[in-house]
């Protein structure tokens, strides 16, 4: 069975399916604290429409920092360090002896 989180099946899944299983993991993790909606809210310093929102599955515009908070009122912020692994520096891209990066041209200069 394909899992919709699974690293191997991820990609078959659309942004749309993603997010909604995403919205009934949200769920699930403010029931399983036994907070009401406005407690769970409360917690995570967010209003209780996004609660609301994110539960019936409008997630659309919930935001990166309203997510990290949800997840930390959750305790489950640890999960965040998996959502972009740290990749290294592209080698086209090098310091001049300052602390700016520059891009390095990819013409030919004669």
């Amino acid at each position: 069975m394909r899992k919709i989180f699974d690293r191997q099946f991820i990609y078959q899944f659309t942004d749309e399916e993603i997010l909604q299983e995403l919205c009934i993991r949200l769920k699930k993790l403010r029931q399983s604290c036994c907070y009401s909606q406005q407690e769970f809210a409360d917690l995570a310093g967010v209003s209780r429409e996004t609660i609301k929102r994110i539960e019936a599955g409008h997630i659309y515009n919930l935001g990166l920092a309203n997510l990290i908070k949800i997840l930390r009122a959750g305790g489950m912020l640890d999960g965040v360090a998996d959502l972009v692994e740290d990749v290294p520096e592209s080698p086209f891209v090098t310091r001049d002896g300052t602390s700016t990066r520059k891009r390095y041209n990819s013409r030919l200069r004669l």
